[in-house]
């Protein structure tokens, strides 16, 4: 007898010591021990356990077939499903299955967390199907609205596809040439994706609502060498409000000929969000017609809703090396018939084409079909883009441009910072900012508040502005700065314009314009530096659509400042400002006037208190004047005198 319950005792520790996968559940079948994800799963399509269930991964798996989780009806029958490494364990549920994926969800209210530790962010659980046909990874199915994906959380896994011809992530309607699957309530957080044609698939069937509330955030999809992935990083297909938010992106293979896209907002894509992500190291190695755009927005209005209110904000995109003829590459590329589009506050830099015939790289690229596209492009800095050179004509494929638009209307560019930086290898007609003669919609761009700066040292033209469109295409373009190191600032009407005088009689109006080399904090940071900027100070002039900076800092509401973020200039103490400019200030301390004499007209004079806040302005406009200092109370303040040549700022006493 002792003999045979110590052989029932082995056989019990040797079946859960060889269990892989341990299921509890508050209905049903109460616990179960398996050596496979698909033998678990099966027992829950099987209605063996159900209720709240939870599925404990306690060591590696091999799976042979897909293991596939039916939705909740009929005999399978749960509230939940939750499945986690057991604590402290690290493991890899792995399968060899061609033109299928190793794990398919049918059913909602599902959370995969790879993490071993409660609440954790480690990813110790690893999905990877080794095929090298077709291979999946992980599949979400739904193919109606009643039966969508919902209430799904997909966590700290580390997912490996076996080829990267396939995608290795997908929520679709399971077709093979699919129309869109049904989604919503999906947290797609902090997993890392490798060896991939795309990353994440995310393809939703066009209706109001299908994709709500999808947030893809936090995920590393940056892998290089053989686990890298080919295509995109993050794609996104008729969903109605998806979020993708402070991914890592880049180091895609630069082999194959095609456009490479780090996040790809496609057709009937509305109410999303591309905001905070790191996108880095993309591009083509080849000839041939290969390229890269970080965010790629290609969305139209053909979904649910007349606009698609898409909004691509604070990204970082660099790095992009190509040396192909592909018509896009690009930081950001906007196109189709896309309104309700805001590009603002990403910083883009070092977006370069080496190819030797003369072709483009733009640090945003617009191209919408719409002629009322109601795109605001705002607060962006843009830097390090350069072609390898052409000279002949000054198209979209031909040289470096910091903003590009070459097709469609509604745009409003305001706010920008774009510094071209980086020389070509020979001489062409790079611009800041370039408008093509794709460009003919009357009265379609409304550009202000900008800085367009052009540095580069390469032979020929180097423009701050560039036109093959007329100048009936603006709308307003006023209130900007223009620099080149240059022979011309700009071009337009077939000509070139060397002065401001000549951007003003070409462009049209500019009136209020500046030509000045500004000063930044630094090579890579464009702040505009508190010393040496005083010509640049409060040059702006307030739009509604604006009212922040790139840094969250509030624009001043009535003269804001040009480019990408608000400054405030270096007040010189009275001495140093004599020695700088001929103003003569008197009486200093002053009790009722203060008189002001300039060896140039004075446009006018403001008087600040301590606290920075502007308390009289006095307009003069001659070489001579006077301010009422009698009711400012006794103090320190500060008198800036704006004058023809400048600005400069003195310490006044009021007795």
């Amino acid at each position: 007898m002792r003999k045979i319950l110590f052989c029932l005792m082995v056989i019990l520790v040797s079946s859960n010591f060889y269990s892989q996968v341990n299921i509890s559940a508050t209905a049903g079948t109460a616990t179960g021990t398996y050596t496979t994800l698909k033998g678990a799963f099966d027992a829950i399509n099987a209605g063996t356990h159900q209720g709240a269930i939870s599925i404990s991964i306690t060591a590696n798996t091999t799976e042979t077939a897909t293991a596939s989780l039916n939705a909740s009806g009929g005999a399978t029958s749960y509230t939940s499903v939750v499945i986690k490494p057991a604590v402290g364990v690290t493991a890899t549920i792995s399968g060899d299955i061609a033109s299928a994926p190793l794990v398919r969800i049918l059913g909602s209210n599902i959370t995969l967390d790879g993490s071993n530790a409660a609440s954790g962010t480690t990813k110790d659980l690893t999905l990877t199907n080794i095929s090298v046909t077709a291979p999946q990874v992980l599949t979400f199915i739904a193919t109606s609205a009643a039966a969508a994906n919902t209430n799904i959380m997909v966590k700290n896994l580390n997912i490996v596809n076996g080829i990267n011809t396939s995608s290795a992530f997908v929520m679709y309607d399971g077709n093979t040439t699919p129309t869109g699957g049904f989604f919503n309530n999906v947290t797609i957080q902090n997993n890392s994706v490798k060896k991939a044609y795309m990353g994440m698939y995310l393809f939703a069937a066009t209706g109001a609502g299908n994709g709500a509330n999808t947030l893809v955030t936090g995920n590393d999809l940056s892998a290089s060498g053989a686990d890298a992935i080919r295509l995109g990083g993050i794609y996104v297909q008729g969903a109605d409000g998806v979020t993708v938010s402070n991914n890592t992106i880049g180091n895609f293979e630069t082999a194959n000929a095609e456009i490479k896209r780090g996040v790809w907002l496609a057709t009937s894509t509305i109410n999303c969000s591309v905001i905070s992500n790191t996108i880095t190291n993309l591009g083509y190695a080849g000839t041939s017609s290969g390229g890269a755009s970080g965010i790629t927005v290609t969305s139209g209005n053909t979904g649910a809703s007349p606009t698609a209110n898409i909004i691509v904000r604070a990204n970082t995109i660099s790095n992009f090396t190509s040396s192909g003829t592909g018509g896009v590459f690009a930081g950001i590329y906007a196109g189709a018939a896309t309104s309700g589009l805001i590009i603002d506050n990403n910083k883009i830099n070092g977006i370069k084409n080496t190819n030797t015939l003369g072709y483009g790289a733009q640090g945003i690229h617009l191209a919408s079909t719409s002629l009322t596209s109601n795109t605001l492009v705002a607060n962006n800095i843009v830097s390090g883009v350069a072609g390898y050179g052409y000279a002949t004509t000054g198209g979209v494929n031909d040289n470096g441009n910091g903003l590009v638009i070459v097709a469609g209307g509604g745009y409003k560019i305001y706010y920008n910072t774009v510094v071209m930086d980086v020389s070509q290898t020979i001489a062409g007609r790079p611009a800041a900012l370039n408008i093509t003669n794709g460009v003919t919609g009357l009265g379609g761009i409304d550009v202000r508040n900008n800085l367009f700066v052009n540095t580069q040292t390469q032979a020929g033209d180097k423009y701050a502005i560039y036109a093959g469109a007329a100048s009936t295409v603006f709308s307003t373009i006023n209130f900007n700065n223009f620099y080149s190191s240059g022979t011309n600032l700009g071009y337009i009407g077939g000509l070139a314009k060397a002065t401001l005088a000549d951007i003003q009689a070409g462009f049209g109006g500019n009136v209020n314009s500046l030509n000045l080399l500004p000063v930044f904090v630094s090579a890579t940071d464009f702040h505009l530096s508190a010393t040496g900027n005083a010509a640049l100070d409060n040059k702006g002039t307030p739009v509604a659509e604006v009212t922040l900076d790139a840094g969250g800092t509030i624009r001043n509401v009535l003269t804001p400042d040009l480019g990408s973020f608000e400054f405030t200039a270096a007040i010189l103490a009275v001495n140093e400002s004599a020695k700088k400019n001929s103003i003569n200030v008197y009486p200093n301390p002053v009790v009722d006037y203060i008189y002001i004499n300039n060896d140039s007209r004075i446009k006018e004079v403001e008087v600040y208190n301590a606290s920075g806040q502007r308390i009289l302005s006095e307009t003069i406009n001659a070489e001579k004047g006077s301010v009422d200092m009698r009711r400012a109370p006794a103090g320190v303040y500060i008198l800036k005198v704006n004058a023809e040549k400048g600005s400069q700022s003195l310490k006044i006493i009021k007795r």
